[in-house]
């Protein structure tokens, strides 16, 4: 049966049917806000915001008509704007869609945060005149993409991220030109990280984002990139560069990093153009004194951040981008372009072999610098943080993302730890992700 199919018949499927599906079911029924029209099933309860996830038993939120409408799970919630059922005791809630009206009379019109006692995810509030668990549009989840016109993926995508923000922690894993680290982390654990990483050097990495996207990942953009003798790369990255040079249009420095861009914005497109979202981190550890980048202090540091965010964003026109401000371990409020230019905050560090500490003091530098809404990311690590230990310490890094080639691995992170880690319920992996 088709999701369409399904959605026409969802009025005979009873609430004790939907709350035995699969969590992975449940979340591939996102795919029926498609199929939903505007306006429809506006009946009390039936459109009203189901409370995603938050009852450990069935009800308390819309009915069969609300999953209908939304019918993705808790963990969908962000995207949804009308009504959805309320999760069982595994958390998964139903979540609406953006052009519902979910502002009819009930107790739950309003919709509330999903979040089960056993760890379900939820949905982020809705407000009453948008109705369901955390709509995708800005009067939903309250927040905007900095990136001019951003598509309504990428829209979705940071409702999302902010939903998730201090209820759980997105695994993310860093390739290199393969996808050695990823089959690795499935063999071990038998699941998928939610977020791939990739380095713009990598002629593979868009082809690798795309198929992650099209299965319901999400994608982060780093770049190792070099200007100095006209050379790319690792090596280059670190070699020192006049930032002045580099931003004088007209300069051979300028055009050498006009023509990063246009390199950085071709690996990108393809992702826009399938639908997907990408984080990107570039002139990522700033406040080190390591990359080219961040040499010449905060200042010169955001004047560059500021042109490569005009340059890819108005002059290349891609709209599926989230800016992440990937500080290293120690952020200096200096080197932060500001909230009209950064959706999401980052720091970076390597814990040593085997040390999973929650990184909580680096954890609230960054809250020193990006405030207590902003959603904070892990952006590179080694050692991945203890679930346990995040929980326990309200350290809330809303993912990870795990270096690559060995560092999956022992001596990093044990085999115990990685398939601990990936079955844990406080951590969202990629079977448990929305569908864009």
């Amino acid at each position: 049966m088709d999701a369409c199919a399904f959605e026409r018949a969802a009025p005979e499927i009873s609430m004790a049917k939907i709350r035995s599906l699969s969590r992975a079911a449940l979340a591939s029924l996102s795919l029926l806000a498609a199929c939903s029209s505007s306006g429809a099933d506006d009946s009390a309860g039936g459109a009203g915001a189901g409370a995603g996830g938050q009852s450990s038993s069935a009800g308390g939120g819309g009915s069969a008509g609300a999953i209908q409408r939304g019918g993705a799970s808790g963990l969908a919630g962000a995207l949804g704007g009308s009504g959805g059922a309320a999760g069982g005791s595994n958390g998964l809630g139903g979540s609406g869609e953006t052009s519902g009206s979910g502002d009819t009379a009930g107790a739950s019109a309003a919709g509330s945060a999903g979040e089960s006692a056993n760890g379900g995810r939820g949905g982020a509030s809705g407000a009453p005149s948008q109705g369901g668990a955390g709509g995708a549009s800005d009067a939903g989840c309250g927040v905007s993409p900095v990136t001019p016109n951003a598509t309504p993926q990428a829209r979705q995508a940071l409702c999302y991220l902010y939903a998730q923000y201090g209820k759980h922690i997105l695994a993310g894993q860093e390739e290199n030109n393969d996808d050695n680290a990823m089959n690795y982390v499935f063999q071990t654990t038998g699941k998928y990280p939610a977020i791939r990483s990739f380095d713009v050097n990598n002629d593979k990495a868009s082809s690798q984002c795309v198929a992650h996207t099209k299965t319901g990942g999400l994608c982060m953009f780093g770049y190792h990139m070099g200007l100095a003798n006209g050379q790319d790369g690792y090596d280059s990255s670190m070699t020192a560069t006049d930032i002045n040079q580099v931003l004088t249009e007209g300069t051979t420095l300028n055009t050498t990093f006009k023509a990063r861009l246009d390199k950085t914005a071709g690996e990108l497109q393809p992702v826009q153009d399938a639908g997907g979202v990408a984080l990107i981190r570039l002139f990522h550890e700033a406040g080190g004194t390591w990359f080219w980048w961040s040499m010449q202090g905060g200042a010169q540091y955001v004047r560059l951040w500021k042109y490569a965010f005009n340059y890819l964003t108005v002059t290349k026109g891609l709209r599926n981008l989230l800016w992440l401000m990937p500080y290293d371990g120690s952020p200096d409020p200096a080197f932060y372009p500001g909230k009209a230019f950064v959706d999401l905050g980052g720091a970076d560090d390597y814990a040593g072999d085997g040390n999973y500490d929650p990184l909580h003091s680096l954890y609230e530098k960054s809250v020193s610098v990006f405030g207590t809404s902003m959603p904070i990311a892990l952006h590179e690590c080694g050692p991945i943080p203890d679930p346990t230990q995040l929980q326990a310490t309200g350290t809330k890094w809303v993912f990870f993302s795990v270096w690559t080639d060995n560092y999956p691995k022992p001596p990093s992170n044990s085999v115990d730890h990685l398939k601990a880690v990936y079955t844990s319920d406080y951590v969202v992996t990629k079977d448990e992700m929305p569908k864009w």
